[in-house]
Formats: C-alpha cells, sequence, structure tokens
C-alpha cells in the first residue's frame, strides 16, 4: 500500500479551525437511548469539542467510539457494561448504530467516523499543542503511525508510542511512560473489548488525560492495513468489511443480525 494513501493533507485546507469550534454550540447535544444504552447524539465537530473542554477542564476520560457488533456487547456483558457507563463520549461510527437509533425513535443525528474523528483531533491538536501517546499494533505498526502523522502534521507533540504487544511486566513500564509524558490524550488500540478494559484497568493512574479506544486505527494510519473502501466506509460499514476480509469474526456478524432483528421486533410492538 502506497503511504501516501493514510495521510490526512486537511491540514492544506485555508480553514481557521480554532474560530470555527469556538463557534460549535452543545446546548443541542444530548444523548439516544438504544434499548438502554446510551450514545451521544452529536455530530463529529461537537464531538471534537466534547474532548477539547475534557482536556481543558482536566480529569481523566474515556471516549468510545461504538458500532453494531460492540452495541451488542455493552448491552449483553456486565463488566463491559459498566466501563461504557463510565465513559464520557460515546460516539456512533457505525452506520448500523444510527439506523437501530431511528427503529426505536431517538435518531442519531449523523454517524462520526472515527478515523475523520481522530485525524480533525490530530490536527486540532497540533494548533492547540495537546500532546499525544500512541499505544497499539506491533512496535513497527506504532512507529509508522507516529511517522505518518508527524508528515502530515509537522508540529503535531507525539510525546510517546508503545507497541499493544507487552506482558505484565513490561506494562507497568507502559503505564509510567504513558504517565511520565503527560499526555493530554492517549490512543489506545489493543482491539475490543480489550482496550476498553484495559483503559478502565490502568486510568486510576493518571490525572489529567483523554483516552480514547482506536481500535484498529493505529494499524490504519500506518498503512499496515487498508482501509474499508469508499463503497463500505460511505455506509458506515467499515466493520462489515472487517469481517469480509478476515471470516474468522463471522461470529460478530451473526450477534449483530440477532441484535437487528430484536429491534424490528421491538419496533412492531411499539406501534401496536
Amino acid at each position: 500500500m502506497n503511504q501516501n494513501d493514510v495521510y490526512y493533507d486537511s491540514w492544506k485546507e485555508d480553514r481557521d479551525l480554532i474560530l470555527e469550534y469556538h463557534g460549535i454550540d452543545l446546548n443541542d447535544a444530548g444523548v439516544s437511548n438504544i434499548l438502554g444504552t446510551g450514545v451521544d447524539n452529536v455530530t463529529r465537530s461537537q464531538a471534537i469539542v466534547k474532548v477539547m473542554k475534557m482536556i481543558e477542564d482536566g480529569g481523566i476520560h474515556h471516549v468510545i467510539p461504538v458500532n453494531p457488533y460492540k452495541l451488542v456487547r455493552y448491552r449483553g456483558n456486565n463488566d463491559l457494561n459498566v466501563i461504557y457507563s463510565k465513559a464520557d463520549l460515546k460516539i456512533a461510527s457505525g452506520a448500523g448504530v444510527q439506523w437501530a437509533s431511528q427503529q426505536v425513535g431517538f435518531p442519531l443525528r449523523e454517524r462520526v467516523d472515527l478515523l475523520s474523528f481522530l485525524m480533525e483531533l490530530i490536527r486540532l491538536s497540533e494548533i492547540k499543542e495537546y500532546s499525544i501517546f500512541i499505544v497499539g499494533g506491533k512496535p513497527e505498526i506504532a512507529e509508522q503511525a507516529f511517522f505518518n502523522i508527524k508528515k502530515s502534521f509537522p508540529k503535531i507533540r507525539v510525546v510517546g508510542r508503545h507497541g499493544g504487544f507487552f506482558n505484565a511486566e513490561r506494562e507497568s513500564a507502559v503505564i509510567e511512560a504513558m504517565r511520565k509524558s503527560q499526555a493530554n490524550i492517549v490512543l489506545v488500540g489493543l482491539g475490543f473489548p480489550k482496550e476498553d478494559r484495559w483503559i478502565d484497568s490502568v486510568r486510576d493512574n493518571f490525572k489529567n488525560t483523554v483516552f480514547i479506544s482506536v481500535g484498529g486505527a493505529i494499524d490504519v494510519i500506518s498503512g499496515q492495513n487498508r482501509k474499508a473502501p469508499p463503497y463500505f466506509t460511505d455506509r458506515g460499514l467499515d466493520w462489515y468489511y472487517r469481517i469480509l476480509t478476515r471470516p474468522w469474526r463471522i461470529g460478530r456478524l451473526f450477534r449483530v443480525a440477532f441484535f437487528d432483528l430484536h429491534l424490528i421486533t421491538h419496533k412492531i410492538f411499539a406501534q401496536r
């Protein structure tokens, strides 16, 4: 894959980003209830502003992107549900979540594509001088992701990066490196649900950090994994493309299909 394919070049656009985001109103940013599971009803711009506010206010925060498969797991697993309920921002990264919200009568305004969200946040971080730490993928993948980000955003402060494969002994060194870096944003790509559980287990070691679960986004940014074709990304079906290209994940599709059936049944009975 050509490395240029993974570069995000909106930094070349003639936009006053700070002025643009200062004009974003959060008063209408609510939460959509999808069968008892809340998803933030925000635009991409509102999600970015919310993260900015987290950084400025301080404290520990967790941002979770949600697709249909994750929604099923969060609803059906007690410990994941607890972690999800503690998260400060849950963005609908999969179009299936937007569809689900429409079926239950709490429509989400838009799908927030994870990669676009991350790249816009990185671009803003370069301007605002927010610092970023990357954890995830193989060591060479984390390094290549760092290289690609720096090439697109030369002034960005990436204060550390580490591969996502480490044992318990190495883990303490990773946490200490993250803590000492005092990064404003930590991108964690350990795969779902491991990354959410890991963030929840280490968050008390920090004081002022926004953790973002990014799944396989680090692999995509590095160029290791090919981004889903436009047909899939335009429809929010990135997750479905990953299942097609990785058949061993077919079990996820059955879980989502069962959930869709549950939604349709819920809608039919609600209309009676």
